[in-house]
């Protein structure tokens, strides 16, 4: 029943091979080391292209910034050179005649020609000067006749080069830019220039960052000054509007040089700012992330490759690993699924790697000789325990855990040893005591025997009175003799019942004495049972190797089984025989006393024998009573012939069972010392 149970169970286990398991633990251990991998490597290389792209975008904004004030400079150094060429020399004239004084008109006609050739060389959409408060002086191409209140405040607060935070200009877009014009040391006049928007532009057009990258500017109000788009500078558009980002807005407005990250429109940008000095302007430079999505989508792609050829080839290191490993232990493993179903003479075929799997076919090989070695053992000394030599002993050296088995084995003969001598002594008091018993019941039958015919004949004589009593009153004489005659044998029946009284009381004390033998059987009966039980236990433990002592515990348990079925059966009939007997020393006594009452009456009857004419009509009375009691004497001494008959079979079945048990017992070779 363990054996079908377990081979399910190997089946059930190889579903799966270990060549299998290692393989797909090793891949999906490998392919999840990949994915968190290429998650880490994409948030890294992401992580690490904005923070790169960041660092570079600072450096490179604060350089077109340097650019952007070169270009101002230049322009500045324009507008020095216009002033310088519109200032009057102060020194005086040889003579002071007002002739000598320069003349209003060629000094306002040489400040036209300034400004006109200005105009020409620079690229200024207008020029013109202004007085300390504002108002138009001189001018070219449509010149504003009052300068913005700011940009004036500002002349007059810087008292240099200044440059209006506005690039819009008559809805054109320029630079414009104020310079004051000195006399006597004295700024007398403000000359103030508008330059093309061109200057600016081809800075902006020449920072090229990524395919959508762009440059602009924005002053400290925060409004778009210069824009690759320029409808944003004329639309007057400010930095709120296009990056939502108060915090940006504010780091850039206020002068400040760095970097950081926004989304305008959804769409995630890298922005870097710096001021541009010598101006209220701050350069921003901005390059959308998607534009270097695709240089990170590349780098993790061929990562991803490189990753997936790398798993491939660990796939088919640790495919032929796992074969290097698992074909080992197929082997062990079919030959232990072998042993399970009980084969144990099939070599175990040894590995050669030098690790823990040759260690393990050798152990296995190991363990199966000792295994042979102990079965072998233990079934040569089963072999002649169920020959019933129970003298051997095993032969091998029983190693660890299995030195039980072989203290088992000795304790098994030794209690079986000593079983099976109690059985044979017991046997053989018993073979005695049913003789003693047969002997006694023979004597009881023939008792009874005698008492039957005793009756018999006491019945006889009965009758025979009955036809004498009629000669009664001719003959006295007579009488008396046949009186006499008759207590004589009323005198010998009642010694006859003494003697049989006596003779039951000494069968109830044989069977009493039958009755503790049986009893002794039984309890023998029971502790063979028991040890029988006991050994059973000690085969199912040894497993397929204990079956051959399985079958002599089970004829052991049997036998002691018969011999409890006969004490039992003996100890019944002994105790019916009780009964009966009994019952007999009962009627015996009953017997007795009308013996020794008809006595009385013989007694009687010979001291009244000369009245025994007068009185024959009572003897006959007394006579039809005696013979009832006559009669249920006789029934009582048939039916202790009867019990005797029977005491005396099944004494005879007793001795032959007792034959049968010592016979039985006397199978076995059996240490006689040890048992003494």
């Amino acid at each position: 029943m363990t054996g079908n149970q377990a081979a399910p169970r190997v089946s059930r286990g190889m579903r799966r091979s270990l060549n299998q398991r290692i393989l797909t633990n090793t891949t999906l251990n490998i392919l999840l080391l990949v994915v968190i991998c290429c998650v880490i490597m994409a948030f890294s290389m992401q992580s690490l292209t904005d923070s790169i792209l960041l660092d570079n975008l600072q450096p490179m904004a604060q350089q077109s910034a340097k650019t952007v004030e070169a270009n101002i400079h230049m322009l500045a150094d324009r507008m020095m050179t216009i002033a310088s060429n519109l200032e009057i020399d102060p020194a005086p004239a040889a003579s002071p005649d007002e002739a000598s004084q320069p003349d209003a008109a060629a000094v306002q006609e040489s400040r036209a020609a300034v400004l006109v050739e200005a105009a020409e060389i620079y690229e200024f959409y207008t020029i013109a000067l202004y007085s300390l408060d504002g108002q138009l002086v001189q001018g070219i191409d449509g010149a504003p006749e009052r300068l913005d209140g700011g940009f004036l405040a500002l002349l007059r607060e810087t008292d240099n080069l200044t440059t209006d935070s506005a690039t819009l200009y008559q809805d054109k877009l320029g630079i414009t830019m104020g310079m004051p014009v000195k006399e006597n040391g004295e700024t007398a006049l403000y000359v103030v220039g508008v330059y093309k928007y061109d200057t600016l532009n081809d800075v902006f057009s020449s920072i090229n960052l990524g395919k959508n990258g762009m440059a602009y500017m924005v002053n400290r109000e925060g409004t778009v000054t210069g824009h690759p788009d320029q409808s944003l500078v004329r639309g007057k558009s400010s930095l709120e509007q296009l990056s939502g980002n108060n915090d940006a807005m504010g780091r850039a407005t206020t002068g400040e040089t760095g970097a950081t990250e926004f989304s305008i429109d959804g769409e995630k940008m890298l922005v870097a700012f710096s001021p541009i000095r010598g101006t209220q302007w701050s350069l921003i430079i901005q390059v959308p992330k998607s534009d270097y999505h695709h240089l990170i989508s590349r780098a993790l792609l061929v990562s991803i490759l490189a990753t997936m050829v790398f798993l491939a080839v660990s796939i088919l290191v640790v495919l032929r690993l796992s074969r290097s490993i698992s074909k080992p232990v197929q082997r062990v493993t079919e030959r232990m699924v072998a042993l399970s179903n009980g084969d144990l003479h099939t070599d175990v075929r040894h590995i050669h790697t030098g690790d823990e799997l040759e260690v393990m076919t050798q152990t296995l090989d190991t363990t199966l000789e000792s295994v042979n070695r102990y079965i072998s053992d233990i079934q040569q000394v089963l072999s002649q325990v169920a020959d019933g030599n129970l003298c051997t002993e095993p032969k091998v050296d029983y190693q660890g855990d299995f030195v039980l088995i072989r203290s088992s084995l000795r304790t098994i003969a030794e209690s079986m040893n000593e079983t099976l001598l109690g059985f044979r002594d017991t046997a053989s008091r018993l073979t005695d005591m049913a003789a003693q018993l047969n002997e006694q019941s023979a004597q009881l039958h023939q008792a009874s025997l005698e008492q039957n015919q005793s009756t018999e004949e006491l019945v006889h004589e009965v009758t025979h009175v009955k036809e004498r009593l009629a000669d009664v009153t001719g003959s006295s004489s007579q009488a008396r003799s046949q009186t006499e005659e008759i207590t004589q044998r009323i005198q010998s029946a009642n010694d006859q019942m003494s003697a049989l009284s006596a003779a039951m009381n000494d069968i109830s004390a044989n069977a009493q004495q039958i009755t503790k033998i049986a009893k002794d059987i039984e309890d023998i009966a029971f502790q063979t049972n028991i040890l029988s039980l006991n050994a059973s236990v000690e085969a199912a433990r040894a497993g397929a190797a204990g079956k051959g002592f399985a079958v002599v515990a089970g004829e052991v348990k049997q036998l002691a089984a018969k011999s409890a079925m006969a004490a039992q059966h003996a100890t019944e009939m002994v105790k019916n025989t009780q009964s009966i007997i009994q019952t007999g020393v009962e009627l015996t006594a009953d017997t007795a006393g009308s013996l020794r009452a008809i006595s009385s009456v013989s007694i009687q009857i010979n001291t009244i024998s000369d009245q025994l004419a007068a009185a024959v009509q009572g003897q006959e009375t007394a006579l039809a009573v005696m013979e009832e009691r006559i009669d249920a004497i006789s029934a009582i001494a048939d039916r202790n012939l009867q019990n005797a008959g029977e005491t005396e079979q099944s004494s005879g079945s007793l001795a032959r069972e007792a034959a049968s048990l010592q016979s039985q017992v006397q199978k076995f070779v059996l240490k006689e010392n040890q048992s003494r």
